[in-house]
């Protein structure tokens, strides 16, 4: 079997389980919570080892196919892909910045689903700008002991294992570095999970740290290379985020063709009419578009990973990010207004894809903050 047809093979067995099991969670008794038996269903099929090499029990999966696959579960519903993505950029992050004790440790629990990781980077003033943490991490022995906050944290109250990041001091004056904490580390409290617009299946809380005490074996990666950390997991979430999209703007099409196709206006089913044919041909290559340039910037970071000739991962990642959540707001929102005053209503699902799509052009820096990116990567 070719990386092709193995590929193929990852994807189906992902569609079948989505479709399976996710209907069974779309509901107000599991909405701001991470189902955890959902989680574990994943993890079967390998979601949980996406980004954890073999010898841990992963799967070692290319950005490729992991594109595929979130585009796969997103076309389902956004929450479970957006709780699993981060727990395979946390995974990654440790699989490439961690010791061996912590590799050996951590990563066959994030494979099983034993454990589900959160990634803490934002803060209340320090959103896109990661560089004004405010959140510190004070040495005291053999330990660092963190005091402040982080918000809009994905998985907050549900997760095992929290990758934070916190400014260390320096001899001039601090640092980023980052620290892996485990749920029950005393000092660490969580706030109540926000009340969202969309994406219910992927709740987001604060975490409070109040002298939260940790052994310096906690540190991931050298001290005070948390930028560096954070930084190399950005290019990867992007083009996730962008797949995301592309699950939801295909979702949204073919709902709005199966409407267009059975609902019947003065006599002709609206299928035939010119002006709305317009509005599904324009949906459609906005997504392949899309979905194109997303396929090419997770070619390169595949690529890059693999030590091949030097692209520009974070030009390309940001670009699919940006153009891809932008046209799955303009495709899903365009889907509402084809299936009438069926798009307003909850049981037709295409306005929930629509409150979903706003997310995506908000999280892993906003499209204002990728179109900066694009420029200056251009004007340099």
């Amino acid at each position: 079997m070719n990386d092709c047809e193995a590929d193929s093979l990852v994807v189906e067995t992902v569609a079948r389980v989505c479709a399976a099991e996710i209907p069974h969670y779309q509901s107000d008794s599991f909405y701001n919570t991470v189902p955890r038996e959902l989680f574990n269903s994943l993890c079967k099929v390998g979601l949980g080892g996406l980004a954890i090499p073999e010898e841990y029990d992963g799967i070692a999966a290319s950005a490729s196919t992991c594109a595929a696959i979130f585009e796969t579960i997103a076309s389902h519903d956004l929450g479970p892909a957006i709780f699993t993505s981060v727990h395979a950029m946390v995974a990654g992050l440790i699989a490439r910045f961690g010791s061996e004790e912590q590799k050996r440790v951590l990563l066959p629990k994030l494979a099983s689903g034993e454990y589900l990781a959160a990634f803490a980077l934002s803060e209340p003033q320090a959103g896109s700008d990661a560089a004004a943490l405010t959140t510190e991490a004070r040495p005291e022995g053999d330990h660092f002991v963190i005091r402040g906050s982080k918000c809009y944290i994905t998985s907050a109250g549900f997760a095992d294992l929290y990758l934070v990041f916190a400014r260390t001091p320096t001899t001039t004056g601090s640092e980023i570095s980052a620290f892996l904490l485990p749920a029950e580390t005393p000092g660490l409290s969580i706030g109540k999970p926000e009340k969202k617009m969309g994406c219910e299946l992927s709740p987001i809380a604060s975490l409070f740290f109040d002298d939260a005490r940790i052994p310096s074996t906690a540190l991931l990666g050298p001290l005070h290379n948390g930028f560096k950390v954070a930084l190399s997991g950005l290019a990867g979430g992007r083009v996730n985020i962008a797949a995301c999209a592309n699950g939801i703007a295909s979702a949204a099409i073919d709902l709005a063709v199966k409407h267009l196709k059975e609902r019947r206006q003065f006599g002709r089913a609206l299928a035939e009419f010119q002006g709305l044919q317009f509005m599904v041909a324009d949906m459609y290559a906005k997504l392949r578009a899309a979905q194109l340039l997303t396929a090419q910037a997770a070619r390169e970071l595949d690529n890059e990973r693999i030590g091949g000739s030097a692209v520009n991962t974070k030009l390309s990642s940001s670009l699919a990010k940006c153009f891809a959540t932008d046209a799955a707001m303009l495709i899903t929102t365009d889907a509402v207004q084809l299936l009438g005053g069926a798009g307003y209503i909850k049981e037709y699902s295409v306005e929930r894809l629509m409150r979903e799509a706003k997310m995506l052009q908000i999280v892993e820096g906003a499209n204002q903050v990728q179109r900066m990116i694009i420029a200056r990567e251009l004007l340099a």
